[in-house]
């Protein structure tokens, strides 16, 4: 993973889980809530002809892997042939790993425009964008400086674990 910088922010202070702060470099993105800790290594580990064949193959094909607090607790993967989550449909990426962090059922959603990112397990919802917030959250991405944060913090159901609500930030900024 490659220590350059490319921005970082912290916000949502007066949330009842937050604040967070997240970090975005180069082939990584490290998102704090708490004391939990949870970073996504984003390396392209495909050989340089494959890279060279499909530029535009997403990292989350062959897996992303997840660490919390620097040990590696899951794995995101796109489910295989699902749709691409751009308008109505949503995309679905599975989640497997230690079960002390991976709850059952755990899995993301994801739409494209606007975005609007959930993560669900079998128990219901445990972090999602808010609905009325989605348009605000990309128009102030796109067009205000500095845009790397929301404005909307995401809804949070009681009891859901910091962890949790970090490394859906972090999914969040590989969404940008």
């Amino acid at each position: 993973m490659s220590d350059r910088v490319r921005y970082e922010w912290s916000r949502f202070s007066r949330s009842w889980w937050g604040p967070v702060h997240v970090v975005v470099r180069v082939n990584s993105v490290e998102a704090t809530v708490g004391n939990s800790t949870v970073a996504l290594d984003l390396t392209d580990r495909r050989s340089k002809a494959e890279q060279e064949k499909q530029r535009f193959a997403s990292r989350f094909l062959d897996g992303v892997p997840v660490e919390l607090d620097g040990r590696q607790v899951a794995v995101v993967t796109n489910e295989p042939g699902g749709p691409m989550g751009l308008f109505f449909r949503r995309a679905r990426q599975q989640i497997s790993g230690d079960p002390s962090f991976v709850l059952p059922g755990m899995r993301l959603t994801l739409r494209g425009l606007p975005t609007f990112l959930t993560l669900k397990d079998d128990s219901g919802t445990l972090v999602s964008t808010r609905r009325w917030g989605a348009p605000w959250d990309d128009f102030t991405w796109h067009y205000t400086l500095p845009g790397q944060y929301g404005v909307v913090p995401p809804w949070v159901a009681p009891g859901t674990r910091p962890e949790h609500v970090a490394f859906w930030f972090a999914m969040r900024e590989t969404h940008r």
